[in-house]
């Protein structure tokens, strides 16, 4: 098995826009060293009528050796993480 094992973080609180879309960012993380291994964030939007969250769009960036980011992925993580 290639099954790479993962602890699952939510850095902060949902974020609301005052359009009635939110932002959700998780962090899947090294269950031992705690090093970062994928940021994932959804953009949802309520729907009118019975309230539900559809997903409007994700964002994923992998920062593991075997999915190396493109080069400005790597800097804004040198930069900014």
């Amino acid at each position: 098995e290639n099954e790479e094992k993962y602890h699952l973080y939510f850095p902060g609180d949902v974020f609301e826009y005052d359009d009635g879309k939110v932002w959700v960012e998780t962090q899947l993380r090294h269950p031992v060293t705690g090093k970062l291994l994928a940021i994932l964030a959804w953009s949802l939007l309520q729907r009118e009528g019975d309230g539900a969250w559809l997903v409007d769009w994700i964002d994923w960036q992998d920062f593991r050796d075997a999915f190396r980011p493109g080069i400005g992925r790597e800097e804004w993580s040198r930069i900014c993480g």
